[in-house]
């Protein structure tokens, strides 16, 4: 092959990098991401942000208010067909364009090139939205659990402990606050260290799990008593005052919220190995463990918790705190609440 031949193809932009020398060969080189990541860490960057222990605990009193516990476990499951659905293209789309751009890269792309930049804006708008809306969500809800200890350990507050107090809101407000910035803090850690808090995450979660399916049972056979199959599997309630078709609908904001995130690993991409194939696996296994172990988690929880007139009476900002007090005890309350917020901070 000549030397005519070899240069059939390149662009004028490639011979003028070539005589540029090493230097530019170095700035490409740090202009590329460190590919060290694996099946476990692409599962854990959406399982963790999936969060299905935490999304479960956090949301199911909405779904309680809407419908009650038939609307509860029967719109989870929809849900869940829907969103492993969702998941399976969305893994496709990422096999094919690995790239850390991610959804938005995929939504331009699939436009075509008359659209692709339209689409690609409007989608990355969306999704920077909602991921700056679900990190101070999340912060919120965690800031929920750690004031709601004020009022199970009867701690008194200037003006009450209520949403009509506005040095009540700004207690909520700066811890939610704090619970953010320890959130920011965490990604400015070692890039090295990334790997060890996905393990540690997964651990976490699976504890909390395991922590509610064993411990708390045990607590209530041994307190306030369980729900009755009957109870779970076929009640209703409407606290929404919303016709009870449209109640029963409302109850999708909550199953269905549980199970978002799962384009995490999408945007680790260019950080894994073989990620044409890891990626992809990472977002279809992550929201299918999710959803299994989210369904345990509703059927679980349904069974625990009071009667539905004693839940609502509760007067905590994040009911399930002083669920746990009531099962476990204020010490073994504020012990799952700890796993609770961290869970959420991370």
């Amino acid at each position: 092959m000549t030397s005519e031949d070899m240069n059939v193809g390149r662009l004028p932009a490639d011979a003028e990098r070539d005589s540029c020398g090493s230097e530019n060969g170095e700035d490409e080189l740090q202009l590329q991401l460190h590919r060290s990541w694996h099946l476990l860490e692409s599962f854990a960057a959406s399982f963790v942000a999936l969060n299905f222990i935490g999304g479960v605990r956090s949301g199911i009193f909405l779904g309680l208010e809407a419908g009650g516990p038939l609307a509860v476990w029967t719109t989870y499951i929809v849900s869940m067909i829907f969103m492993f659905i969702t998941a399976a293209v969305m893994a496709e789309i990422c096999s094919a364009l690995p790239v850390s751009g991610s959804i938005y890269v995929w939504s331009a792309e699939s436009a075509g090139p008359k659209y692709g930049r339209f689409f690609g804006f409007v989608v990355a708008w969306w999704a920077c939205t909602a991921w700056m809306t679900f990190s101070a969500s999340c912060c919120l809800t965690a800031a929920n659990y750690i004031v709601s200890e004020l009022i199970v350990f009867g701690v008194s507050y200037p003006d009450g402990a209520g949403s009509d107090s506005i040095k009540w809101r700004a207690l909520v407000w700066a811890v939610s606050e704090g619970c953010f910035v320890l959130a920011v803090a965490i990604n400015y850690l070692p890039p090295r260290l990334y790997s060890a808090v996905f393990k540690f995450s997964i651990g976490l979660y699976m504890l909390d799990f395991l922590l509610c399916l064993i411990w708390l049972p045990i607590g209530v056979s041994r307190t306030y008593g369980f729900r009755s199959a009957k109870e779970v599997f076929t009640g209703t309630y409407n606290l929404t005052g919303a016709p009870p078709a449209w109640n029963f609908i409302l109850c999708f904001l909550y199953s269905s919220g549980t199970m978002i995130g799962f384009d995490a690993s999408g945007h680790i991409a260019e950080e894994t190995k073989n990620a044409s194939v890891i990626a992809g696996k990472g977002i279809l296994y992550s929201v299918i463990a999710t959803g299994v172990l989210g369904f345990i988690t509703n059927i679980l929880f349904l069974f625990c918790t009071p009667d539905l007139d004693t839940l609502f009476s509760l007067d905590a900002p994040q009911p399930f705190v002083q669920l746990y007090a009531l099962a476990l005890g204020k010490g073994g309350g504020a012990f799952m609440t700890a796993i609770a917020a961290l869970g959420l901070i991370l």
